[in-house]
Protein backbone atom coordinates (compact mmCIF):
# COMPACT_ATOMS: atom_id res chain seq x y z
CA UNK A 1 0.00 0.00 0.00
CA UNK A 2 1.21 3.30 -0.79
CA UNK A 3 1.48 5.98 1.77
CA UNK A 4 -0.16 9.89 1.10
CA UNK A 5 3.48 11.26 0.92
CA UNK A 6 4.44 9.26 -2.02
CA UNK A 7 2.25 11.42 -4.75
CA UNK A 8 3.83 14.46 -3.12
CA UNK A 9 7.05 13.21 -2.65
CA UNK A 10 7.01 12.19 -6.86
CA UNK A 11 5.52 15.64 -7.54
CA UNK A 12 8.21 17.96 -5.68
CA UNK A 13 10.84 15.58 -7.41
CA UNK A 14 9.79 16.14 -10.46
CA UNK A 15 9.65 20.08 -9.69
CA UNK A 16 12.55 20.19 -8.84
CA UNK A 17 14.37 17.99 -11.59
CA UNK A 18 12.13 20.29 -13.76
CA UNK A 19 13.79 23.40 -12.38
CA UNK A 20 17.18 22.30 -12.77
CA UNK A 21 16.51 21.16 -16.40
CA UNK A 22 14.45 24.07 -17.50
CA UNK A 23 16.75 27.36 -15.78
CA UNK A 24 16.49 30.12 -18.33
CA UNK A 25 19.60 31.42 -19.26
CA UNK A 26 21.55 27.43 -18.77
CA UNK A 27 24.36 27.53 -20.64
CA UNK A 28 25.18 30.91 -21.33
CA UNK A 29 28.32 32.77 -19.09
CA UNK A 30 28.25 36.56 -19.10
CA UNK A 31 31.58 38.49 -18.91
CA UNK A 32 31.41 42.06 -17.55
CA UNK A 33 34.21 44.63 -18.30
CA UNK A 34 34.48 48.71 -17.65
CA UNK A 35 34.75 50.85 -20.43
CA UNK A 36 38.63 51.02 -21.61
CA UNK A 37 40.11 47.77 -19.44
CA UNK A 38 40.95 44.03 -21.58
CA UNK A 39 38.03 41.80 -21.70
CA UNK A 40 39.05 38.52 -20.35
CA UNK A 41 37.03 35.45 -22.08
CA UNK A 42 37.82 32.06 -21.23
CA UNK A 43 36.81 28.97 -23.38
CA UNK A 44 35.14 26.97 -20.44
CA UNK A 45 35.39 23.81 -22.71
CA UNK A 46 37.44 20.46 -21.63
CA UNK A 47 40.30 20.44 -24.53
CA UNK A 48 40.03 16.73 -26.00
CA UNK A 49 42.98 14.59 -26.59
CA UNK A 50 42.54 14.87 -30.94
CA UNK A 51 41.79 18.90 -30.48
CA UNK A 52 42.82 20.19 -34.20
CA UNK A 53 42.67 23.67 -33.34
CA UNK A 54 40.45 26.40 -31.78
CA UNK A 55 38.41 29.47 -33.28
CA UNK A 56 36.62 32.49 -31.81
CA UNK A 57 34.29 34.12 -33.71
CA UNK A 58 31.00 36.25 -32.67
CA UNK A 59 27.80 36.46 -34.25
CA UNK A 60 26.08 39.35 -36.03
CA UNK A 61 22.80 40.85 -34.77
CA UNK A 62 21.39 38.87 -38.00
CA UNK A 63 23.35 35.47 -36.29
CA UNK A 64 25.88 35.08 -39.00
CA UNK A 65 29.30 34.57 -37.99
CA UNK A 66 33.01 36.59 -38.18
CA UNK A 67 35.54 34.51 -37.50
CA UNK A 68 38.35 36.46 -35.28
CA UNK A 69 41.59 34.58 -34.14
CA UNK A 70 42.83 30.83 -34.84
CA UNK A 71 45.10 28.93 -32.60
CA UNK A 72 46.62 25.39 -34.32
CA UNK A 73 46.71 23.16 -31.52
CA UNK A 74 49.95 21.54 -33.12
CA UNK A 75 51.97 24.13 -34.15
CA UNK A 76 51.01 26.61 -31.19
CA UNK A 77 50.68 29.56 -34.14
CA UNK A 78 47.97 31.93 -33.65
CA UNK A 79 46.26 34.23 -36.67
CA UNK A 80 44.30 36.83 -36.08
CA UNK A 81 41.39 37.51 -38.71
CA UNK A 82 41.30 41.29 -40.56
CA UNK A 83 38.13 42.69 -38.47
CA UNK A 84 39.41 45.98 -38.71
CA UNK A 85 37.41 46.92 -35.51
CA UNK A 86 39.68 44.40 -33.63
CA UNK A 87 43.36 45.29 -35.11
CA UNK A 88 45.73 44.90 -32.27
CA UNK A 89 43.45 44.43 -29.92
CA UNK A 90 43.22 40.77 -29.26
CA UNK A 91 45.34 38.25 -27.53
CA UNK A 92 44.41 34.55 -27.67
CA UNK A 93 46.44 32.34 -25.09
CA UNK A 94 47.50 28.56 -24.82
CA UNK A 95 44.62 27.64 -23.14
CA UNK A 96 42.30 29.51 -25.31
CA UNK A 97 41.23 31.98 -23.48
CA UNK A 98 40.54 35.28 -25.56
CA UNK A 99 41.82 39.02 -23.87
CA UNK A 100 40.70 41.74 -26.00
CA UNK A 101 42.44 45.20 -25.04
CA UNK A 102 40.23 49.02 -24.78
CA UNK A 103 36.86 47.50 -24.28
CA UNK A 104 34.51 49.19 -26.07
CA UNK A 105 30.68 49.80 -26.18
CA UNK A 106 30.53 48.27 -29.41
CA UNK A 107 32.64 45.01 -28.14
CA UNK A 108 29.05 44.22 -26.50
CA UNK A 109 28.43 41.01 -28.63
CA UNK A 110 27.94 36.81 -28.30
CA UNK A 111 31.37 35.21 -28.34
CA UNK A 112 31.88 31.61 -28.90
CA UNK A 113 34.91 30.18 -28.54
CA UNK A 114 34.94 26.41 -31.03
CA UNK A 115 37.43 23.23 -30.26
CA UNK A 116 37.29 21.68 -33.72
CA UNK A 117 38.91 18.12 -33.28
CA UNK A 118 38.50 15.78 -36.60
CA UNK A 119 35.30 14.68 -36.01
CA UNK A 120 33.60 17.17 -34.27
CA UNK A 121 32.93 21.35 -33.56
CA UNK A 122 32.67 22.08 -29.48
CA UNK A 123 30.82 25.47 -28.59
CA UNK A 124 31.18 27.63 -25.85
CA UNK A 125 29.09 30.96 -25.93
CA UNK A 126 29.85 33.84 -24.30
CA UNK A 127 28.23 37.28 -23.94
CA UNK A 128 29.92 40.60 -23.10
CA UNK A 129 28.42 43.40 -21.75
CA UNK A 130 30.86 46.72 -21.60
CA UNK A 131 30.15 49.44 -18.64
CA UNK A 132 30.93 52.82 -17.98
CA UNK A 133 33.57 53.50 -15.49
Amino acid sequence: MESKAAPSCRLLFCLLISAAVLRPGLGQYTVNSAYGDTIIMPCRLDVPQNLMFSKWKYEKPDGSPVFIAFRSSTKRSVQYDDVPEYKDRLSLSENYTLSISNARISDEKRFVCMLVTEDNVFEAPTVVKVFSK
